[in-house]
């Protein structure tokens, strides 16, 4: 995905959108405020964010953050990466969602009217497996099932599927996203193939559609918490954990959430010894006054579902995580120390 060239006048428009208080400080060079990490108490003092123009590159001289424009963009707004591509008019037509036949029609209506790729194949589905076993891209989709524990853990979704045809999730593990009536509302799409010829991010969403909200179909009542992750996978491994693709609810995912108002909502993001981001926005939560979960010093895994293949095991239970949940100054302390 970074090999992607955005046009310059773009990402400038998009840096004044969201970095703080921006100013060209010279040719080639913008600056502002960090929307990652806010920079602390120099927010509105100091810019510390630059986008390089000639490297091609967005960079935090406070927290770190090093990114492509692409992948910056992506964080920061919750745009979908082919939402970017034909909003910026680097969209190549054989990344359409249709074929040219389909094209005629009314493209936003079919796309809200599909649950899933058209030929998407069910990977719970014992009959289609045996139709496929000679097919070597099932068998991958499967063994990384099998070695991410995806088929056997505590809130795994009902299926997951696999697309052989389609021109984005092409050979992609395919994880459905429910509402809470059943009915497949999004979908992500994971790699499977790291180099796979074509250059695509590691998850690519369902087009032209809303951020859903994962496990919002399987909340239990009788647990009066919820636990935020930043993806589907870590979410399976709790019991009401729910995925937000991403470490930034959108306003449509607020809206969402907002039907569960009598849960204590607790933020289990990435592991912030490993993710400088994870830590930063860790922060930024604590002082927006949220639960947040702190990582233990001595797990080495980046996330859940790391913690769940290393021992394997399907389940994390919530006490785990509300023994190391913290809010206030407490939290801010401890985030500090990291």
């Amino acid at each position: 995905m970074s090999n992607i060239i955005l046009p310059t006048d773009y990402i400038i428009n998009i840096f004044y959108q969201y970095a703080g208080y921006p100013r060209k400080k010279s040719s080639g060079v913008y600056y502002g405020g960090c929307s990652v990490c806010r920079e602390g108490h120099s927010w509105m003092k100091k810019r510390r964010l630059y986008y390089l123009v000639n490297e091609n590159i967005i960079y935090c001289h406070n927290c770190g953050l090093s990114k492509s424009p692409l992948n910056w963009i992506i964080e920061v707004s919750g745009k979908t990466y082919l939402e970017i591509l034909k909003e910026s008019g680097t969209y190549s037509s054989n990344l359409d969602y249709y074929n040219a036949k389909e094209q005629t029609n009314n493209i936003s209506e079919k796309i809200i009217d599909i649950e899933l790729p058209k030929d998407s194949i069910n990977l719970f589905d014992p009959i289609q497996i045996e139709y496929y076993k000679d097919n070597r891209v099932v068998k991958d989709a499967l063994d990384l099932i099998k070695r991410r524990r995806l088929d056997t853990l505590i809130n795994r979704p009902k299926a997951f599927y696999l697309s052989l045809n389609d021109q984005i999730h092409c050979n992609r593990l395919i994880i459905p996203f429910y509402d809470i009536e059943n009915k497949i509302t999004f979908y992500q799409s994971r790699e499977i193939y790291s180099q796979d010829g074509i250059i695509k991010p590691k998850y690519l969403s369902k087009l032209n559609s809303n951020k859903e909200i994962y496990g919002i179909n399987s909340i239990k009542s009788d647990i009066d918490k919820l636990f935020i992750f930043e993806g589907p996978l870590d979410s399976s491994c709790v019991i009401n954990g729910i995925g937000i693709c991403g470490i930034k609810l959108t306003d449509y995912q607020k809206k969402l959430l907002n039907n569960f108002f009598t849960f204590q909502k607790i933020y289990v993001l990435d592991n912030q010894y490993i993710d400088k981001t994870s830590r930063k926005e860790t922060e930024f939560l604590i002082k927006n006054n949220q639960f947040v979960f702190i990582w233990p010093k001595q797990y080495k895994q980046k996330d859940f579902n790391e913690i769940c293949c290393d021992f394997k095991i399907d389940q994390i239970s919530s006490k785990f995580i509300l023994k190391n949940t913290f809010s206030g100054e407490i939290a801010l302390l401890k985030i500090k120390m990291i």
